[in-house]
């Protein structure tokens, strides 16, 4: 072998052995992250007939890149609350597949006591398995679903009190800030002809969220909302409600920690033997 053909294997060896190690590096794959978060909460009730101590509420979420899975624990039984997974077709646009919230209102994620203040949830949210899609473009949000196929709803007669089908539903909202103060207003449409408006102010003072309801089933039902948290209360915090039922809540509560909290809440429409509830809640 001379010298040139010494040279020529030598380079062959030397780019197939590059070549093995840039194989290497390409087919290494590394998988995506899941982020795991949860809370849990107690009710402690004194006075009235007995001491009772509930949970009303135990869920973990699961969560990675472009998809996620909530669960809660009731009467023993593992609950799926959300299975969704999203993709964006394009900038600012959001696709998202599965069972998840409607979006309406203000009123979802307020079963979860790390997003709620209060003891008591203002009212209930519905889940769906559909198709929703959001896009926010200079504070202008919009998110619609549509999916569902619900059954018809009978009484005891088998009489047919609510036709089930196709749902749909979807919020137009605009949200912005004036110095310390953020603000969002939103109206809300579905396909049970509700009509739905809502409003949130916000600063590091207070928090205030409002929602009324235009339809003409819902007789001007409405609920508002306050907690006022100043600096100079050390983590504890107000709280005062009212609604269409003409019922008065206020309580406190005290942010442990970002973690833990605990809160209290009473309501012009308990008896008087009814006792105090506290809620203790920590989340992860």
């Amino acid at each position: 072998m001379n010298k040139v053909q010494r040279v020529l294997v030598t380079a062959v060896m030397f780019l197939g052995l590059f070549g093995i190690v840039r194989a290497d590096e390409a087919t290494e794959v590394t998988a995506p992250a899941v982020t795991v978060s949860g809370e849990f909460s107690t009710d402690a009730s004194f006075g009235g007939d007995s001491n009772t101590f509930v949970s009303p509420y135990t869920g973990l979420t699961f969560s990675s890149d472009g998809w996620a899975i909530s669960t809660n624990l009731s009467d023993g039984n593992v609950n799926i609350e959300e299975a969704k997974y999203s993709w964006s077709p394009v900038d600012k646009v959001t696709l998202t597949f599965g069972s998840q919230a409607e979006p309406y209102g203000l009123a979802w994620g307020l079963h979860r006591p790390s997003n709620n203040s209060f003891v008591s949830s203002p009212r209930d949210h519905s889940i769906s398995n559909g198709v929703g899609v959001s896009t926010n473009v200079v504070g202008i949000g919009v998110d619609a679903f549509y999916g569902g196929s619900t059954a018809d709803v009978l009484d005891d007669e088998d009489v047919v009190t609510e036709e089930g089908g196709q749902i749909w539903a979807t919020r137009v909202s605009y949200g912005a800030s004036a110095g310390k103060v953020g603000y969002s207003i939103g109206l809300s449409l579905n396909s049970n002809e509700a009509q739905l408006i809502d409003v949130s102010v916000n600063s590091d003072l207070f928090e205030t969220s409002f929602e009324y309801d235009l339809s003409d089933t819902a007789d001007g039902a409405y609920w508002l909302r306050g907690v006022v948290n100043p600096d100079f209360l050390f983590g504890a915090y107000l709280l005062v409600g009212y609604n269409s039922d003409e019922e008065v809540l206020y309580g406190v509560g005290y942010k442990c920690s970002d973690n833990f909290k605990f809160a209290t809440e009473f309501s012009s429409d308990d008896e008087d033997d009814s006792g105090i509830t506290f809620r203790a809640s920590y989340s992860f």
